[in-house]
């Protein structure tokens, strides 16, 4: 037990220093605590002055930066996708506006976006794995082959594939296509705008916003699968998404972290600028020759686009 004696040292030698503050207040000290007061406020007012300044020339410099960058790629990739027809894939929560400004980047390069297939949250939840595997089961087609080992979600990229995509040009929506397409949206799992007319050779999936905290990696182990059997129903496959999403606890991550994936489908980790959109474009071309890179500004194998010499020949 603390000692009687404690207490009464502590309450005295509070009034103590409550005494001397006093004092010192109102002798040779007065004023000094208000003049310091007023010095740190001038200082602070100094302080955010000089940082809105800061911000604003950042932001000046930034805007300058992308608008400059977009002037000079849509000249570089003017024409690459022509003739191309391009399906886009989104993730769940992706953004609107990352996704709006690669289909315009997209269409500027000559392609033809055949369609936009949206992916529910749900899609990726384990309580709906038996639905999709049942899906998987009553839609696949007869010129659909799986690998022995194939996934759940590897088997759904190839029949969402043979649906919206093939592995050449000029493949119209045949009866099994539509069909697919009816077993999928049936599901409420898979939004499908326009219904396409014609299959695309080229897909492009748009990683969604990276959720904070941010999970696993391997929680993008399906996410990863599905990119993969699209890319065997189609001639290639660019997965997009911003710095973010290559960062730990993200869909580009996971991606790059898997040998064999990564070996056939590309990605671009800035498709949030300019420069990466072209880079998106680029990549594309990359695809449709059997190649395949991992680009962008973190952890990118392959840099920061393919070289020079291979955009500027295509």
């Amino acid at each position: 037990m603390i000692d009687f004696r404690y207490h009464i040292v502590s309450i005295v030698a509070i009034f103590f220093a409550l005494g001397a503050g006093v004092v010192l207040g109102a002798g040779p000290l007065k004023g000094t605590g208000t003049q310091l007061v007023q010095d740190q406020a001038l200082k602070d007012r100094k302080d955010l002055v000089q940082a809105r300044e800061e911000l604003i020339q950042a932001k000046a410099l930034d805007k300058y930066r992308d608008d400059y960058v977009s002037k000079v790629t849509a000249g570089l990739t003017d024409g690459k996708l022509t003739g191309k027809n391009v399906a886009v894939v989104t993730m769940p929560d992706v953004d609107g506006d990352l996704a709006n400004n690669t289909v315009e980047t997209l269409e500027k390069a000559g392609a033809q976006v055949t369609t936009r297939v949206s992916l529910d949250a749900k899609l990726f939840q384990a309580d709906q794995r038996q639905l999709i595997d049942q899906l998987t089961t009553e839609l696949v087609t007869a010129d659909v082959t799986f690998t022995k080992d194939s996934t759940t979600f590897e088997r759904t990229g190839q029949i969402l594939g043979r649906a919206i995509a093939a592995n050449a040009e000029g493949k119209n929506v045949d009866g099994d296509a539509t069909k697919i397409l009816g077993g999928l949206t049936g599901s409420k799992l898979f939004g499908l705008k326009p219904t396409p007319k014609q299959r695309a050779s080229l897909i492009v999936v748009i990683a969604g916003k990276t959720p904070n905290p941010a999970p696993d990696t391997s929680s993008y182990s399906d996410a990863v699968d599905l990119a993969e059997g699209l890319d065997r129903a189609s001639s290639g496959v660019v997965v997009a998404g911003t710095p973010e999403s290559a960062q730990n606890g993200g869909y580009l991550k996971s991606l790059r972290g898997d040998s064999d994936a990564a070996k056939a489908v590309s990605s671009v980790d800035v498709a949030n600028m300019p420069s990466g959109r072209a880079t998106i474009v680029f990549a594309l071309v990359e695809q449709a020759e059997g190649k395949a890179g991992q680009y962008g500004g973190v952890d990118a194998k392959n840099g920061v686009a393919p070289s020079a010499a291979q955009a500027k020949d295509n």
